[in-house]
């Protein structure tokens, strides 16, 4: 029993060191890559825009990490920091779906409707990422989301030799989101097994384009 009992502790260990190792070469490896000022960056091709669902909820209560996402898309166009978006997320089988939220909010914010590509099968963030270089190449690109998660994806599209840098949108505090910095946590550790395996996009761009629609207001 206490063999048991050591092994298992040793495990426990040797995880919660794989974990910290993991997450402090991301954050090294990204942080010459990520910008908090916007005038410090250099001008993008496009800004990839990651997806999160806009409301959550039954009482449909705005989500604060898109709302941060949105607000620094905007800030990057205003900035003159991006010529188009990519908003990359869930759009295929749901109700309400991110890519068209996104697109609706960005144009709502002085974005034309012919600066935005809706990729809807950016189901994973290494999806969005590989599905961008396939469509776009080499294109300089500034990837939009929060700190912990612009880390993870500069590695991804490092590895997948994508020309990126990222823009910080502002955090949202451990307390309220403690559920999504402890799933970054694993999505780190998963990172190594997609990157060893070159897992592949769930969707092709054949099956599934990245391409322009009519904007769908007030979604």
């Amino acid at each position: 029993m206490q063999t048991i009992f050591t092994l298992l502790l040793l495990f426990a260990a040797s995880l919660l060191l794989i974990l910290i190792v993991a997450d402090v070469w991301i954050s090294f490896k990204a942080r010459r890559l990520s910008y908090q000022e916007v005038q410090a960056m250099p001008v993008c091709n496009y800004a990839l825009l990651l997806g999160t669902a806009k409301y959550l909820g039954e009482q449909k209560a705005l989500n604060r990490y898109y709302r941060y996402r949105l607000e620094a898309a905007l800030e990057l166009w205003h900035a003159g920091k991006v010529k188009q978006f990519v908003v990359s997320g869930s759009g295929l089988h749901e109700n309400i779906s991110e890519t068209v939220c996104m697109q609706a909010d960005l144009v709502a914010g002085g974005v034309p409707t012919s600066a935005v590509w809706q990729d809807p099968a950016g189901l994973r963030t290494l999806d969005s990422v590989i599905r961008f270089r396939q469509q776009f190449g080499q294109a300089s690109v500034c990837i939009v989301s929060q700190p912990f998660h612009n880390q993870r994806a500069l590695v991804q599209a490092g590895f997948h030799e994508l020309n990126a840098i990222a823009y910080n949108a502002q955090i949202v505090g451990l307390k309220a989101g403690h559920k999504i910095h402890l799933r970054e946590r694993f999505a780190r550790l998963r990172l190594w097994y997609d990157l060893v395996r070159h897992t592949p996009p769930l969707h092709s761009l054949a099956e599934v384009p990245i391409s322009q629609h009519h904007t769908e207001h007030g979604a």
